[in-house]
């Protein structure tokens, strides 16, 4: 392909993509493990329910994971990147979504904010995405191309000030009510970058904006991985868990990739719908249950994707967190072939 031989000629992006890859990697690599120390040492820690013995698990680490992403991105900023379409304040714009969604899960993993509070609070961070897109109209989605300029001014208003909020708002809370398990979260997050950079590298021009984006995050995420994987030495907290969606999120609407995205969604979606059904009814999952006698995870109620997995197959959680892997990794590469058509 024609966009594929640009690209592969052009040794300034490709030394800065290693280069911001690498950055965010080491940073994250280097600095968890004393992250990990001194979060025991002031007892940050909260316990893993599902490994014998109870163990104490260093809490927050996410914060480690932002850190190194935003150097990872801000890489690019002294750079011309021109050759991408994408701009500083784009890159600032997202950096700016992703602090205040980390600031928030902060609050929440140190305070315990209430549910509420913690799910409606991410709207006024999505003001930032919202004004790196102003001079946008449209959205694309499974059923088509939505122009809101056609409504008028009212619709351009409610779609930078609503729409937009409300899209990352959604996508930081869907990711954050998938965790629970070792490296589920951060496991999931990663498939989905490498998903999508792949599109955007194949598709070229304005879409490279998303690989910009989430290279250096794809670094940070594997790293952070490394200690999150089960048996876990970190958790990522609320503080990770929303940072990741707000990281997805903008890739995907400054990318103008909504539709791929939303597809490699769809699990996020179903264990959210399922959460709600069962929150509805007063079955909602409850937040700890103790592992079964055979190491196999509980199930005890179905309103969660996992529960449901469960109760089809027993699993212990690395078998567990494998097979949700597999199925964001379906959807990731249905998603990109969708796109692709």
């Amino acid at each position: 392909m024609v966009l594929e031989r640009e690209f592969m000629l052009d040794p300034l992006l490709t030394s800065l993509f290693v280069l911001s890859f690498a950055i965010a990697f080491l940073m994250c690599l280097f600095f968890l493990p004393p992250y990990i120390r001194k979060a025991h040492q002031v007892k940050m820690v909260g316990v893993d329910i599902h490994r014998s013995g109870l163990p104490e698990i260093a809490e927050c680490g996410g914060v480690i994971l932002v850190i190194a992403y935003l150097i990872g991105l801000f890489f690019f900023v002294p750079f011309n990147v021109s050759i991408v379409e994408a701009s500083e304040q784009e890159l600032v714009g997202t950096a700016a979504t992703v602090l205040f969604l980390a600031l928030v899960g902060f609050f929440d993993d140190v305070y315990c904010v209430r549910w509420r509070i913690k799910s409606l609070t991410p709207l006024i961070g999505g003001i930032p995405l919202a004004v790196m897109e102003l001079a946008r109209t449209t959205i694309s989605t499974p059923f088509g191309i939505l122009d809101f300029a056609m409504l008028g001014l009212y619709g351009l208003i409610v779609f930078h000030f609503v729409i937009i909020p409300l899209i990352v708002t959604a996508s930081a809370n869907i990711v954050n009510m998938f965790a629970g398990l070792n490296g589920l979260e951060a496991g999931s997050a990663a498939i989905m970058a490498a998903a999508i950079i792949f599109l955007s590298l194949l598709r070229g021009g304005k879409q490279l904006i998303s690989a910009i984006i989430l290279i250096p995050f794809l670094g940070a995420v594997l790293a952070f991985l490394v200690f999150n994987k089960y048996p876990s030495r970190v958790f990522p907290g609320d503080v990770g868990t929303l940072s990741m969606g707000a990281i997805l999120v903008c890739s995907a609407m400054l990318g103008n990739l909504e539709r791929a995205v939303l597809i490699m969604f769809i699990p996020y979606i179903a264990n959210a719908v399922l959460f709600f059904i069962g929150k509805s009814r007063g079955r909602e999952p409850p937040r700890e249950a103790a592992m079964n006698a055979d190491g196999t995870l509980p199930a005890p109620s179905i309103w969660s994707l996992r529960s449901v997995l469960l109760r089809i197959k027993p699993m212990n959680e690395k078998t567990a967190v494998y097979v949700i892997w597999s199925i964001i990794g379906l959807f990731a590469i249905i998603g990109v072939l969708v796109y692709s058509i």
